[in-house]
């Protein structure tokens, strides 16, 4: 594990697997009905098991980057998940409150430099 690789490096795709690890956590438990309602309201088909399905896929992928268990393949499942959870929760352009879009927005960028990240993972 981590054979080999420099230490800042090391340091990065923990912090990464961490970050989808903590709030994979939090939304899994206290937020469930949260997202469940939001996914609802956006119209997404399925959108229980999908939900589960998205947790699934962020636990899976952070912990193969965490362990450094084939990690571009852990990479590739968090892109995945990453992408989709932002094309659900994060539709800017429908949003009419401008802090409130603003807000959105901001994650969204967040979510391509997080993607950025995973890129260099792989």
């Amino acid at each position: 594990m981590y054979e080999g690789v420099p230490a800042l490096h090391v340091a990065g795709q923990i912090m990464i697997a961490v970050l989808f690890l903590g709030t994979g956590a939090i939304n899994a438990t206290f937020k469930v009905q949260q997202h469940l309602d939001r996914m609802v309201e956006a119209g997404v088909p399925l959108a229980r098991p999908l939900l589960y399905l998205g947790f699934s896929l962020q636990f899976i992928g952070a912990l193969m980057v965490l362990l450094d268990y084939r990690t571009p393949v852990g990479a590739a499942i968090l892109i995945v998940f990453t992408v989709a959870a932002s094309a659900i929760f994060h539709r800017f352009w429908l949003v009419e409150d401008p802090l409130r879009r603003h807000y959105h927005l901001s994650f969204l960028f967040g979510n391509c430099a997080v993607v950025g990240g995973l890129l260099l993972l792989m």
